[in-house]
């Protein structure tokens, strides 16, 4: 008795364990844990509003690679903003820095809301995904500028010794959304931060009110006002006319001038 006890209990371990490592979500979307970072070294775990590093692998249904970035520059994107496929969103919540997983993901979680074609259509994805590093922001002050930008620091940087200014070369990492949530462009997505020098004329003037008195490393989210933007006519089709632009900012590197650019 005292032995099938015993047995029954190891089988229970082994069984929670196996769940542990691979599970199906509600939306169909099938999870492995293939490499596990144990509790000491996961500080924290990935979850909706962090901004994830990810090396990932694409295969079809045989394991032909379709795609690939490992070797390359990982992947940015900020976890359940709709930057990516809902069935990544999904599928690299909960995981720690170093963590691989194989993610399988049905056709109806491959497209977006609009059931636009992203990977082919009809096509289950087969990813293999590592996560590289997971920022969380700190966040600071909200206030409205006398020209109507509505701007909330949602990183703010601690002993920060130059502030950008009018004449300032600014590296600038962004994501654009309209009012009612539409995402229209990001600079993380080409892996390279938008340059501009602040003040010239060279971006909107909403965006230059947004970004006067950043930090590098500085995070905020912005609302510029149409009158700042693109106005009546927008900038189609993507900007309708009367267009209030929703932006996440980050200040990636400021060269003041006379200052050698590294």
């Amino acid at each position: 008795m005292l032995k099938s006890i015993i047995f029954s209990s190891l089988l229970a371990v082994v069984c929670w364990a196996a769940n542990d490592r691979s599970w199906t979500t509600e939306e169909g979307i099938k999870i492995e844990i293939i490499k596990k970072i144990g509790d000491s070294k996961c500080k924290i775990k990935s979850e909706p509003g962090d901004q994830l590093e990810q090396f990932y692998k694409l295969s079809d249904k045989e394991g032909k690679v379709i795609g690939s970035n490992f070797g390359q520059k990982p992947y940015t994107f900020t976890l359940g903003k709709g930057e990516v496929i809902h069935g990544m969103d999904i599928g690299m919540e909960g995981m720690c820095v170093g963590e691989q997983r194989k993610v399988i993901i049905p056709p109806e979680q491959g497209f977006d809301e609009d059931g636009e074609e992203v990977e082919g259509k009809g096509d289950t994805l087969y990813y293999f995904v590592e996560l590289k590093s997971i920022f969380r922001p700190k966040p600071g002050d909200k206030w409205i500028t006398e020209d109507g930008v509505h701007i909330h620091v949602t990183h703010e940087v601690e002993d920060c010794t130059e502030k950008a200014t009018a004449g300032d070369t600014l590296h600038q990492q962004y994501t654009l959304y309209l009012e009612d949530g539409t995402f229209v462009d990001s600079s993380w997505s080409r892996n390279r931060p938008f340059i501009f020098k602040m003040g010239t004329g060279q971006v909107i003037k909403g965006m230059d009110i947004a970004m006067e008195g950043m930090c590098e490393g500085e995070r905020r989210k912005v609302v510029i006002p149409p009158e700042l933007a693109y106005g009546e006519k927008g900038r189609p089709p993507a900007i309708p006319g009367n267009s209030f632009l929703h932006f996440d900012l980050q200040l990636q590197k400021l060269v003041r001038p006379g200052k050698e650019e590294l």
